[in-house]
This record gives structure tokens, C-alpha cells and sequence, in this order.
């Protein structure tokens, strides 16, 4: 057994998929919601109620039309390029990489995605079961900045209330990220060293701790129950 019961799953090693205009590697599948799943070790079965992650990009001038979700927390990060958004929460609003949206779909809404710049957009879009259903749909955008983990989700702060804490950090080299608690965490770019062994871009690293450490600039994503981010100060 590894360190911290860690586990790593690669990108590469995963069928690639997507739909419409985008092109993307599904890593996190839980079988609630895919019962396909349940059977396929070579996927992350989730975490709480975090419950889908895939990697991918939108092809360039192009992307998913309009489509629905409901009773979701969705969070866009586009790492790289430029992602532009209409739907029934509204027209025209756009992501610049590296940024961040957070959809609320609660009782509804219907959203098209897609390329802008004439050139691909990189993607990691993740689900997480809402609080409770029926809440009124909304969504928030966030800008990211060098050398700080962003709480785009759960936590303390004003962002929406979930039982799952999502932090996007870009890192530097020789930056740290840690939890003492159960986490699941995607690299979508760089190079680093976690829990004593090598992770890189399109890695999946799941365990009951995790001590990270860069070797160069690390896009990272961290996922954790918000009850033990309260119980520390919000500092992992």
C-alpha cells in the first residue's frame, strides 16, 4: 500500500471520447449516475457528492449546443483559450482561460458552449450533487491568480453552498498544495511530486492525504469535503 492509500490514474490509459464539437477523456464516473461504471476499475468512482470529471477541449469554432441540466453544480475551468456561453441564464458572457464558471442548474436551465478565437480551448468540467434539489439556478465566474488555490466551491466564503469544496490553484514551481483528509485532485498541466511519487498534466490523484509539491507551474484542481476545509481554516 502506497503512502496515504494514494492512487494515480492517467489520462492516457482511458478511452477518449466526447460529443458535438468537444473531445474529452471521462476520469470520474460515479456508477449512480453511470451504472456502467461500477464495473470499470480503471476509472475514479468520485468522492461524496463529487460525481463526474472529464478533461478535454472544444474543438476550435465549435462546441456542444444548446442542451439542458438540471439539479447539478457544474464547474468550468478552461486552463487555456477562450469558452463562450448563451443559454436561459443569458447570452454573450464568455470565460477567458485561465478562468472559471460555477453553474447552479437547480430547476432547470439550458446552456450552449463553445469556442471562441477561432482556436481549441482546453476543459475540465466537473459535477457535483447540489445540497439539495430544486434550488434556483445561478452561476458565478472566477479569475484565478498565479500562486494561490481559488475556492470555486463549498468552503466558507461566498461562493455556492456545497458538501464538497472545490479549489482550482495555478501553481508555480516550488509550490505546495495539502489536505490531512480524503481528497481527489486532477493535474491539467506542469509537473509535480505527490505523496512521494511523479504526477503530470491528465493525472487523477485520489487518497486520505496528500502532500504536493511542484518541479514546474502545476494547474491543479482539489476536491474535499467542506466539513474538514471548516474544521482547518480553509488553509489546505
Amino acid at each position: 500500500m502506497t503512502a496515504h492509500n494514494t492512487r494515480i490514474i492517467h489520462r492516457d490509459d482511458l478511452p477518449l471520447g466526447g460529443f458535438a464539437g468537444i473531445v474529452e477523456t471521462r476520469m470520474v464516473m460515479n456508477p449512480l449516475l453511470w451504472k456502467e461504471a461500477s464495473d470499470r476499475p480503471d476509472v475514479s468512482h468520485g468522492l461524496g457528492g463529487f460525481v463526474y470529471l472529464a478533461s478535454g477541449h472544444f474543438k476550435a469554432n465549435d462546441g456542444a449546443p444548446l442542451h439542458p441540466h438540471k439539479d447539478v453544480d457544474i464547474v468550468s475551468f478552461i486552463p487555456n483559450g477562450a469558452v463562450g456561453h448563451e443559454g436561459t441564464m443569458g447570452h454573450g458572457t464568455s470565460i477567458q482561460g485561465p478562468g472559471v464558471q460555477v453553474q447552479r442548474a437547480g430547476t432547470g436551465i439550458q446552456h450552449a458552449e463553445f469556442s471562441l478565437n477561432g482556436q481549441k480551448a482546453d476543459l475540465v468540467q466537473i459535477w457535483f450533487l447540489p445540497p439539495e434539489l430544486g434550488l434556483e439556478p445561478g452561476y458565478q465566474d472566477f479569475t484565478l491568480k498565479k500562486g494561490e488555490m481559488t475556492t470555486v466551491l463549498g468552503g466558507t466564503g461566498a461562493t455556492f453552498k456545497n458538501e464538497m469544496t472545490c479549489q482550482i490553484g495555478l501553481l508555480e514551481p516550488g509550490d505546495t498544495a495539502a489536505t490531512r483528509h480524503r481528497f481527489i485532485a486532477f493535474v491539467s498541466n506542469g509537473e509535480a511530486v505527490a505523496n512521494g511519487k511523479p504526477v503530470s498534466a491528465g493525472d487523477i490523484v485520489e487518497g486520505d492525504a496528500l502532500e504536493l509539491t511542484t518541479k514546474t507551474g502545476c494547474d491543479l484542481v482539489l476536491i474535499q469535503f467542506t466539513e474538514t476545509i471548516q474544521q482547518i481554516g480553509n488553509q489546505s
